[in-house]
């Protein structure tokens, strides 16, 4: 089973534009609202292949009990702690012309005592998880080491930890010695406190440098997978380096790709098949939700299908 944690859960509301005018008039030509989160799209992309997962973290108020719902439409059993403040909201603008234009709530209060609730509530679903997938960004109230004190109890209980954070979270996330990050290009940088040119051999010695950093720490066997957008993924592990190729897809819409890369690799993990095939799933699934509209993920015929094309190569 795979277990998300998300701290800083949210509704997205994505606007298609033609071109955006700052300071200006701007008509919509659609509007579309999904449920938002790291966790929360991996347990559903991970349950639409076919894993169990269970998502838990914090929700509150009318924006909460909309992602409740969209998780129940979707199958996915979740145990969250609702908070008395609600949940926050996300703007995303598609305007057409590159990447989308993103405003994010910095998100709601979480008190000290509903911090202290989900540190309960996690450890009976812990017994059930083979993996404890958590990351994001963290809500106010919530301590900065939050990632550390839930990767420690995960490991206590024999879990294998992913993470998948950014800034001092993740810096302090890393002294549980995740078994897997998934850093992007520019998280890598800051990882690693220097530039990075996106091309292919300097992100292989990026992805390397971080797998020994986590071997160093004391993680058995780490793996990670820097994620490139439309270019793939590259994952280093103890036998060296998987070059994902990106899949050449009509985009539609970038959000929830890299959280749907990971529900795909864990999905196949969990199926007992090797780290080449999960990668395979990872790209299929990521490219699946890119060429959805909005917020929406990707769906299992279409995963499927791309799969096919989902080229992975051993170095």
């Amino acid at each position: 089973m795979i277990l998300s944690i998300t701290l800083n859960a949210a509704v997205d509301h994505i606007l298609f534009i033609n071109g955006l005018k700052p300071h200006d008039t701007n008509r919509v030509q659609t509007m579309q609202t999904d449920a938002g989160g790291k966790g929360i799209n991996l347990s559903r992309i991970a349950v639409e292949l076919g894993a169990k997962s269970i998502a838990t973290g914090f929700l509150g108020g009318g924006p909460g009990a909309f992602i409740k719902h969209v998780l129940d439409c979707q199958g996915v059993e979740h145990d969250f702690i609702e908070t008395a403040e609600e949940t926050r909201t996300n703007l995303n603008v598609e305007s057409g012309d590159g990447p989308p234009t993103t405003f994010n709530a910095k998100g709601h209060h979480v008190t000290e005592s509903e911090w202290s609730q989900l540190l309960e509530k996690v450890q009976p679903l812990l017994v059930q998880a083979d993996w404890v997938a958590m990351g994001g960004s963290l809500p106010p109230g919530v301590p900065t080491d939050a990632f550390r004190t839930l990767g420690r109890l995960a490991k206590e209980h024999n879990c294998k930890v992913m993470l998948d954070a950014d800034g001092e979270p993740m810096q302090l996330g890393l002294e549980c010695v995740p078994d897997l990050i998934k850093p992007n290009v520019r998280e890598a940088e800051r990882l690693l406190n220097r530039e990075l040119v996106d091309k292919e051999d300097a992100i292989c010695e990026a992805a390397k440098e971080l797998q020994a950093q986590l071997k160093n720490g004391g993680s058995h066997d780490p793996v990670v997978i820097i994620s490139r957008g439309k270019k793939g993924a590259i994952l280093a592990d103890e036998l060296g380096i998987l070059i994902g190729e990106g899949i050449e897809v009509q985009s539609a819409s970038t959000i929830g790709s890299g959280d749907s890369m990971l529900g795909g690799y864990l999905y196949a993990l969990e199926t007992r098949l090797s780290r080449e095939e999960a990668l395979q799933y990872g790209l299929a699934a990521g490219a699946a939700t890119a060429i959805t509209d909005g917020t929406e993920i990707g769906r299992k015929p279409v995963i499927l299908d791309l799969l096919a094309r989902a080229v992975v190569r051993r170095m």
